[in-house]
């Protein structure tokens, strides 16, 4: 069902690519990751460090872990050390500490940047015009951090039928990720994915509608 409406939508918008499916499992035992590799999904998304450690300590081989939450400074040493990319890099504190647990590590870790496009107060994300900042501070780190691309969370429109909100809001980091030069747009989740697709979505984070 997910997969013939990430076709669908993949046509409405004239893409002969397929964005990256994360399976969201904060929420999940980890006895589903088999199923989910089996399924084909071998991306998992985790926003705990506790989870994250339990998860990847039993995943199959060839799995993947994406951080998706807010991160700590405490924390970074955590994701560094099991995730291959972090999708919510948000406050350019961190940087620095990120890439010295990298090298310490001897790892590269993929970057998305956190544009909080929304403009909702309160919620995760630089401000577009704090972008550019962020982006230089990370790529003096080249060694130890690939940004690969932004990331932004629409707002929750369920049920209002506001969909053009949401169009906006994946439009706008689109159209941040061209100026920049970073070609990946981490967008879309279970109630606005194919909005996000339509609008260029190379990544999208996934839960409840693959856990019903």
């Amino acid at each position: 069902m997910v997969h013939e409406r990430i076709v669908a939508a993949c046509q409405r918008a004239g893409r002969a690519d397929r964005p990256q499916v994360i399976a969201v499992t904060k929420n999940q035992d980890p006895a589903i990751l088999p199923a989910l590799a089996t399924a084909g999904l071998h991306c998992y998304g985790e926003n705990r460090v506790e989870h994250l450690r339990l998860m990847h300590a039993v995943a199959p081989p060839n799995s993947a872990f994406a951080y998706i939450g807010r991160v700590q400074s405490r924390q970074l040493t955590t994701v560094a050390t099991y995730c291959t990319s972090l999708h919510a890099l948000a406050d350019i504190r961190h940087v620095r500490r990120l890439a010295e647990a990298c090298r310490r590590l001897e790892r590269r870790l993929e970057v998305f940047v956190q544009v909080n496009t929304s403009h909702e107060a309160g919620k995760a994300g630089v401000e577009p015009q704090g972008l550019p900042a962020v982006l230089d501070a990370c790529r003096t780190h080249e060694d130890a951090l690939n940004v690969v691309g932004l990331m932004t969370m629409a707002p929750d429109i369920r049920g209002s039928g506001d969909d053009g909100t949401v169009r906006r809001t994946f439009a706008d980091l689109r159209t941040l990720a061209e100026t920049h030069a970073v070609p990946g747009l981490s967008m879309g989740m279970s109630t606005d994915y194919e909005i996000a697709i339509e609008e260029g979505a190379t990544h999208l984070r996934l839960g409840t509608i693959l856990f019903p």
